[in-house]
């Protein structure tokens, strides 16, 4: 009975220590990652003098400052040898008790948990004058890991929006036509009809297909001429595209446009300037008149309250896809079927 006993207690105390040996490596694992990160974040921040609009200093767990690049006191307009030591409030960062509060919980915070953080901070120059800043803290710790103060690594707000606004553009963008790639603008198209749909506005939208006469150019002359192609006659839509509108690039030969408050006459004397132009632009790249023309081009609107952008954009692909198989080519749509560029020119 006394054998069951211990072994029943070693086969407990073994379990605990086995518990207590994973919870140490996790603990562990998670102090050298954090290390790694304070330790890389520390060398990008060990030389910030350059004057590169980016303000870097640190304080300490009194919040007087102990630290701070020259470049930074020169924008701010103050000597490093004369704030030094100071308190950081009414020097460097506002003195509001909404400021004050928010230094002390991050502070408390990394205090509990030593990791870099990101924040917005209202700081102020030596003439009083105050700027929002996007500001990315770490704790600096001692010898045993204790948090002793924070660095700070801040930059203007504006700029790190004019970045964001950069970095959405572009992945917004067709690099290759510098319109709107294929998610983007069938997302805004679907929000945009469903506003014109909310207070019953006139929407239309115009689509030219470029597969034929695509095909025709690489096989025939280069694929280099092709591309010129596309970009021409995506630089041709934009420029005739009317305000309140978009275009983008689909199913890569495909330039799709929308337009809000437009009725469908208006769309359709679009698509026919677009037709005529396109056509225009396409002979300058040394392809015959004939060849030219090889290109489908249809319009179409929201019809009534129960209409849906999908089933606009089933119209007009339904179109594209009919002349296609024909070899119909002009302008395709419910009013005109395959109306000739001749005979768009003999109306004009």
């Amino acid at each position: 009975m006394i054998y069951l006993i211990l072994t029943i207690i070693s086969i407990t105390v073994a379990l605990a220590c086995s518990a207590w040996v994973i919870i140490l490596n996790r603990k562990l694992k998670d102090t050298q990652s954090a290390l790694k990160e304070l330790i890389k974040e520390n060398e990008q921040q060990n030389e910030q003098n350059s004057a590169d609009g980016k303000i870097y200093f640190k304080i300490d767990s009194n919040f007087n400052i102990t630290s701070i690049s020259e470049s930074a006191a020169k924008q701010l307009g103050y000597d490093t040898g004369t704030i030094i030591n100071n308190s950081v409030f009414n020097s460097i960062i506002e003195d509001t008790s909404a400021q004050n509060e928010l230094l002390k919980a991050t502070l408390a915070q990394m205090c509990r948990d030593p990791k870099t953080l990101n924040i917005q901070l209202i700081l102020q120059k030596s003439d009083k004058t105050k700027q929002v800043m996007y500001c990315r803290l770490r704790p600096i710790l001692n010898e045993i890991l204790e948090c002793e103060g924070i660095s700070f690594y801040c930059q203007d707000v504006s700029q790190v929006r004019e970045w964001k606004q950069n970095l959405t553009n572009f992945q917004k963008t067709d690099i290759f036509t510098n319109t709107l790639n294929e998610v983007a603008l069938l997302h805004r198209f679907a929000h945009d009809f469903q506003l014109a749909k909310r207070y019953n506005r006139e929407f239309s939208c115009v689509i030219i297909e470029l597969k034929d006469v695509y095909e025709f150019i690489s096989k025939g002359i280069d694929f280099e001429t092709a591309d010129k192609m596309l970009k021409s006659v995506g630089q041709v839509c934009s420029d005739n595209l009317p305000k309140n509108s978009a275009i983008g690039r689909v199913d890569k030969t495909k330039f799709f446009m929308f337009m809000n408050k437009t009725p469908r006459s208006e769309a359709k004397k679009l698509a026919e300037n677009i037709l005529h132009s396109a056509v225009e632009a396409i002979k300058k790249l040394r392809v015959d008149e004939y060849n030219a023309q090889m290109m489908v081009v249809t319009y179409t609107n929201r019809r009534n309250f129960n209409d849906t952008y999908d089933a606009m954009i089933s119209r007009v692909r339904r179109h594209i896809n009919s002349a296609l198989n024909k070899k119909i080519y002009g302008l395709v749509s419910s009013d005109e079927r395959g109306v000739s560029i001749e005979a768009l020119k003999e109306k004009k």
